[in-house]
């Protein structure tokens, strides 16, 4: 099946799953999950992102059966505890900075897990390991235009956080540069979903557990925190580079991807 055909079905396979299985999932089913946990959500909030997505991650899996499932899903685990180490290293600054600003803590296991282990784990899988990866890695976008469409899809699922149009194109805008970031770190990191998912992970956690607010966004002063982990992931990601990893993003690749192979040979990385 031709690239472009199968790019077109893969966006309309998601776009229909993100718009339409919220209102398949079956009303009677939230009570009964409540219940399971006492009403924290834990067990409604993972159900929900299976229900959701999991068709998607399926019929996506059927559509490119012909590729390594767990390459699909950037889930390869080589060099995953390196990412880790790095990914708490980086964020350090970011932490602290948040427990000088917070006035309450929020060490909810509840809320750890569906503020920041299922949407780390979930939208990483979903929106960098396929939606993008498959886009730039098999289709042959080029990296702007396909992470740009990612991240702008995920955009649209944080608009319930925006309460008019000037706030909800901020939110867009936003959007599309974490999501490009995050899909950098994706490229650069073997097209694994390790490092930007625990970079996810932890911004979110410490953004809950020290209570800052302004939702997805956030407010000024959080942002300076936030903005030195993205600073050093960055740094990091080069200095992988200066010592020998090759570079995914390059400008061959920026509006098309033109290189006829992507190999995933294994770079031993350190923290």
């Amino acid at each position: 099946m031709n690239k472009n055909i199968k790019a077109i079905l893969l966006l309309i396979v998601f776009v229909c799953c993100h718009l339409f299985m919220r209102s398949l999932f079956p009303s009677e089913w939230v009570s009964t999950l409540r219940e399971l946990d006492s009403g924290s959500g834990v067990v409604l909030s993972l159900v929900s992102w299976l229900f959701i997505f999991g068709p998607f991650v399926v019929l996506t899996l059927i559509l490119f059966r012909n590729e390594d499932w767990l390459t699909t899903l950037g889930l390869r685990s080589d060099n995953g505890k390196w990412y880790f180490k790095a990914a708490v290293i980086t964020c350090i600054p970011m932490c602290i900075g948040y427990a000088h600003l917070s006035t309450s803590l929020d060490l909810s296991l509840a809320n750890i897990l569906t503020g920041s282990v299922y949407p780390a784990f979930f939208e990483e899988i979903i929106f960098r390991g396929v939606l993008f990866g498959l886009l730039f890695r098999i289709c042959k976008w080029g990296f702007v235009p396909a992470a740009l469409v990612s991240s702008l899809i995920f955009g649209f699922g944080h608009l319930y956080q925006t309460n008019d149009v000037m706030s909800g194109l901020m939110m867009f805008g936003f959007m599309a540069i974490a999501g490009s970031w995050f899909a950098w770190l994706y490229c650069e990191c073997g097209y694994r979903i390790w490092y930007p998912m625990w970079m996810h992970f932890i911004m979110n956690a410490a953004y809950g557990i020290f209570g800052m607010s302004g939702g997805a966004m956030g407010e000024a002063d959080a942002n300076i925190f936030k903005a030195s982990a993205i600073v050093l992931s960055i740094v990091y990601v080069t200095w992988l580079i200066k010592n020998g990893k090759k570079r995914e993003v390059t400008k061959q690749r920026l509006f098309k991807n033109r290189e006829t192979e992507v190999t995933f040979q294994s770079n031993r990385v350190t923290a």
